[in-house]
């Protein structure tokens, strides 16, 4: 394969891959179904867009779990220390 010759990671092999054949596929579909290209890369890049705000949001709320998970763990562990010296 091509990307062995750069030296390329599997996986960042596997997603450069497998955007193109996406490009691909909507190149095709575009002239099948006699829709613009510029149409087709606008919902493209919208698609994109919504998909990195997603991970972006659920990236985000485990980060807000962790932090509230700790801070409760905490709370817990204060108090247990309180009853132990009364």
């Amino acid at each position: 394969m091509i990307f062995s010759l750069l030296n390329v990671r599997k996986k960042t092999a596997a997603a450069v891959a497998g955007i193109g054949i996406a490009a691909l596929c909507l190149w095709g579909l575009s002239l099948w179904q006699d829709i613009s290209l510029q149409e087709m890369l606008n919902i493209l890049l919208s698609t994109v867009l919504m998909l990195g705000s997603i991970i972006l949001a659920a990236g985000l709320l485990t980060v807000v779990i962790k932090l509230l998970a700790a801070a409760v763990q905490k709370i817990s562990h204060f108090d247990d220390d309180e009853d132990r010296l009364n």
